[in-house]
């Protein structure tokens, strides 16, 4: 089998065409306590550009779950907007998450600019169906350094509402070469390996995996990671209604990760542990491995630790990893905002190429664009598998309805209930079939 280094678009454009994406990044759910950044002034020296003709402020909600991630390259970036538009000031919080996003959408005080999913999940269209969003289809932004698929990530019915992805987003095992190599380990070649690997570790008194049980998205990691290695051909039948999430597949991969806690490869007390403390455990050597995405690359590269990382091969050798793209950089601008202009200047700026390097200089992230140069070898690493198969929330996103969220249903029921063993896999996708509502043939 040939190893295909899909670090450009090429793979990656063929498999997001067939899909949704869903959990491109931290989900917002699993925001910190943090204080919001301090705001950095930018402005607009185009003659007649400024809707308004003189200063304007422009307030910008940024991802307050990726805050620890996201704050030192947005204040470059924001110090980039302001040297290029002085009259244009830039109120930039990390204030969003789930909650303030919907008190400020019930009460309809949107901020001018706020990071959205694009077609990740529901959200944006539900927002673009109740007016929120500014159509951007007709503003003459330059897309021409993206291909179909990363304009489809921000297209409802037809229009554009968002500045476009040009990162990829996935998971990975991160692991601690010093440790992996004390134990006589080396990068698993099938899904055997893999779990012969953590008994080894177990015995030898080290945790295997660092899971953190108690948040309800990064718990959800291990899962991401194994849908499309196991069930990707059924996970696409599924969403066409050919198939049913019944398929043995899918049960088998949800009774993997039931058996990963019940083996004890996530460690004694994971239920009780949040993403912080799992991050810990991992960096300071407790643990010899994190399955978690690639928009956390920088955090682990930071601990200064001997830092590898692999994708989670299947039964045959196969390494299929879950789809996304990076939804650090897409933005929408409020369709009530006072200021459209000048928000559609930040959202050019976030499309250039100046932005995205900066992006990449401090996140280490897998770019999806050719004149975005790699931070470093590490990076590479990360775009290393055979195929980019489905995400399975965006699955069972497309297979839900108002009445039924099949994506829900997995995150706040099967996956606590398989941790805790209290379901098989081959329940839990009965679960998951029940609540889902697939499409006519």
């Amino acid at each position: 089998m040939r190893t295909r280094k899909l670090y450009v678009l090429l793979a990656i454009t063929a498999m997001l065409a067939l899909t949704l994406q869903a959990c491109g990044g931290k989900n917002d759910n699993n925001a910190g306590s943090s204080s919001p950044a301090a705001s950095t002034n930018s402005a607009n020296t185009d003659a007649g550009a400024s809707s308004g003709g003189g200063n304007v402020t422009l307030k910008v909600w940024g991802d307050l779950g990726n805050q620890a991630v996201l704050e030192e390259p947005f204040k470059k970036i924001n110090a980039a907007f302001a040297a290029k538009y002085p009259n244009i000031k830039i109120e930039y919080d990390f204030a969003q998450n789930d909650q303030s996003l919907n008190v400020a959408l019930q009460a309809n005080e949107l901020p001018d600019l706020f990071w959205v999913q694009g077609d990740k999940t529901s959200k944006m269209s539900e927002m673009v169906k109740n007016g929120f969003l500014l159509d951007l289809t007709s503003r003459n932004l330059d897309l021409s350094r993206y291909d179909d698929s990363q304009k489809t990530y921000c297209t409802i019915d037809g229009k554009i509402y968002c500045s476009l992805p040009s990162f990829f987003d996935t998971n990975v095992v991160y692991y601690n070469k010093d440790i992996y190599e004390k134990n006589g380990l080396t990068v698993p070649k099938n899904w055997d390996e893999f779990v012969q690997g953590l008994a080894k570790l177990k015995d030898a008194g080290v945790t295997p995996i660092a899971l953190a049980g108690k948040s309800e998205w990064d718990r959800a990691w291990p899962v991401f990671a194994l849908a499309p290695a196991f069930s990707n051909d059924a996970l696409k039948a599924a969403q066409a209604g050919t198939g049913k999430l019944t398929d043995p597949s899918i049960a088998g991969m949800f009774q993997s990760f039931r058996d990963l806690a019940e083996k004890g490869y996530f460690g004694k007390d994971f239920l009780a542990q949040d993403m912080a403390g799992a991050q810990f455990a991992f960096t300071n050597g407790k643990a010899a491995a994190i399955i978690d995405g690639t928009w956390d690359n920088s955090t682990y590269v930071a601990s200064g630790m001997n830092l590898g990382r692999f994708p989670i091969p299947n039964k045959d050798g196969k390494r299929i990893v879950q789809s996304s793209y990076s939804n650090f950089m897409t933005y929408a601008i409020a369709s009530k905002s006072q200021h459209p202009e000048e928000a559609l200047k930040y959202l050019e700026l976030l499309s250039g190429q100046e932005a995205q390097q900066i992006m990449e200089d401090f996140t280490g992230l897998v770019p999806t664009i050719k004149d975005i140069t790699p931070k470093d070898e590490g990076v590479k690493e990360l775009g290393v598998f055979d195929e980019a198969g489905l995400n399975i929330y965006s699955v069972l996103t497309a297979l839900s309805t108002t009445d039924s969220n099949a994506a829900d249903t997995m995150m706040k029921d099967v996956i606590p209930k398989l941790m805790t063993l209290a379901i098989t896999g081959e329940e839990a996708a009965a679960i998951l079939d029940k609540a889902a509502v697939y499409p006519s043939k």
